[in-house]
């Protein structure tokens, strides 16, 4: 029996490009040339919409190009007419080749191949792969341990953007066209492969986050004890994991989303965009909604979270005022809330959530915060010095005690370091000592330290 994958492999294609059709004649006359909009292809034929009801059986010349620069004509029959539901004005027409000289029937295959996501997959090795790249003019390029590497051959504009609009269905590609930017999930056998579509200037491209479907452990991603022990001893408040872009704030949310629903008996409710990791169900109810397809913005699924009872409230990101004045409403209600925010350092942590207010509103948000905040954590990815094994983490650990409250309550910013030194006995911990504790064990390279350290001490 053929697997999943080869079946994908042999189903036509979504195809959202202009085709050309002429009606036959007979003896090598055709009608004037059709521009249509295509729907599907595969080595059998092409489907596309149009006004015209056609006959099943009608004859038709169709040309589509392959390429930038290359086009192909065959003879296909309409084998299938059905009404558009969507535009009762138009029909769909699938049609069945019935002559294409060989030349062109190897190039359709091959164009088929390069716009066939799971042939191209298939191809890569994507063993501790972070991201893929799909650029016009560029070979598929993965992100493996810091360093970019090339795949296969150069593809062009045509191909690129045959291959990444076949993934969209008719409402995702609609919504695309209208915003320039789409983020999905497509499975691929163990993995999960975060895709983000976007326009560069004026070419289709994307880049895809490569994630595991089995969810690690916290301990086996590297957070340090304290940050179990900081989830498991607080039902209410909000805790915070930080990082640049790439540092894995992703997989460590969805880490502790599956510890906890290991160790309470209640609701968890969380909002992603889009959802990367499946959570399985153990002792919880667990509720997890994506943006654009269960729920249209961060604000509107948190207004009403509270109805849905939750004991855990997860916020994939916070991005602004709006979704932070109702992460910390949450939090003051009496619910834990888990959010992951882009900075660098918990100074800017702090700075950031200050920044997002007006400044006469600033004093009144950050006491609130002090009320509610338990935790920071903030992480970075290294490359291991020996090996192509998975990335190492390293980790700035923020607590809050009388004091921690004080600082955030005053916005004296400066006094954090000190801070967590002090608090070292209680499992904090700075970026500094992280990253030298990694250098000292012969972990990563001693070169981070000077590479990296001064974007935390700024």
């Amino acid at each position: 029996m053929p697997s999943k994958t080869s079946k994908r492999k042999e189903e036509r294609l979504k195809y959202k490009n202009t085709i050309y059709y002429e009606e036959c004649l007979g003896d090598d006359l055709y009608e004037t040339p059709v521009e249509a909009n295509a729907f599907d292809i595969g080595a059998r034929g092409i489907g596309f919409y149009t006004n015209k009801e056609f006959k099943l059986n009608t004859l038709m010349r169709i040309s589509t190009y392959i390429s930038d620069t290359e086009k192909i004509s065959f003879i296909a029959a309409v084998a299938r007419l059905q009404l558009n539901t969507s535009n009762p004005t138009q029909y769909l027409v699938g049609t069945e080749i019935k002559n294409i000289i060989e030349e062109n029937l190897e190039k359709l295959k091959l164009f088929l191949q390069e716009i066939n996501i799971y042939y191209l997959l298939d191809k890569i090795n994507l063993e501790n792969a972070v991201d893929i790249h799909f650029m016009v003019g560029y070979p598929v390029i993965l992100k493996k341990m810091g360093k970019l590497n090339t795949v296969g051959k150069a593809l062009d504009e045509y191909t690129i953007k045959s291959l990444l609009l076949s993934l969209l269905d008719d409402d995702a590609y609609t919504q695309f066209m209208k915003i320039k930017d789409i983020n999905f999930i497509l499975t691929y056998k163990e993995k999960r492969l975060r895709f983000n579509i976007h326009v560069q200037l004026g070419k289709i491209e994307a880049v895809c986050r490569v994630v595991n479907a089995i969810i690690p452990t916290p301990s086996q991603l590297g957070l340090p004890p304290i940050t179990e022990s900081l989830i498991k001893n607080n039902t209410k408040g909000l805790i915070i994991i930080a990082g640049r872009t790439g540092a894995g704030k992703t997989t460590s949310l969805a880490s502790l989303i599956s510890y906890l629903s290991k160790i309470i008996n209640g609701v968890i409710v969380s909002i992603e965009d889009p959802v990367e990791y499946i959570q399985e169900r153990s002792q919880c109810i667990i509720k997890q909604r994506e943006l654009g397809r269960d729920t249209i913005s961060y604000a509107t699924a948190l207004r009403n979270a509270l109805r849905q009872n939750p004991d855990v409230l997860i916020i994939g990101e916070t991005l602004n005022a709006e979704t932070m004045e109702l992460v910390m409403t949450a939090a003051e209600s009496g619910t834990l809330v888990l959010t992951t925010i882009h900075s660098s350092s918990v100074t800017h942590v702090l700075d950031r959530i200050a920044s997002f207010f007006p400044l006469d509103t600033q004093k009144h948000v950050l006491t609130r915060l002090s009320l509610i905040l338990k935790g920071v954590i903030v992480q970075e990815l290294f490359p291991r010095i020996i090996g192509d094994e998975n990335l190492v983490l390293a980790t700035e650990i923020f607590l809050i005690n009388d004091a921690g409250k004080k600082i955030i309550r005053e916005g004296d910013w400066k006094l954090i370091p000190d801070y967590i030194l002090r608090g070292k006995a209680q499992g904090m911990q700075s970026m500094k000592e992280s990253i030298e504790n990694l250098v000292n064990r012969g972990i990563i390279d001693i070169g981070y330290l000077r590479e990296f350290l001064p974007l935390y001490n700024t």
